[in-house]
């Protein structure tokens, strides 16, 4: 476990894995604050309420 710590946090591959840990955070929070976001207009339907006011 130690050696891949090691070989990870050696500069000519974090300067890759930095940018793409950086590119699926992006992704992953984008459809997480989607998929909330349509839970909640669904809820609203469900009660009634116009989820476009």
């Amino acid at each position: 476990m130690d050696e891949i710590v090691k070989a990870i946090a050696r500069p000519e591959v974090a300067v890759f894995l930095i940018p793409i840990v950086a590119i699926a955070g992006y992704a992953i929070n984008r459809g997480l604050k989607s998929n909330y976001k349509h839970k909640e207009r669904m809820a609203k339907i469900e009660n009634g309420i116009d989820p476009d006011r």
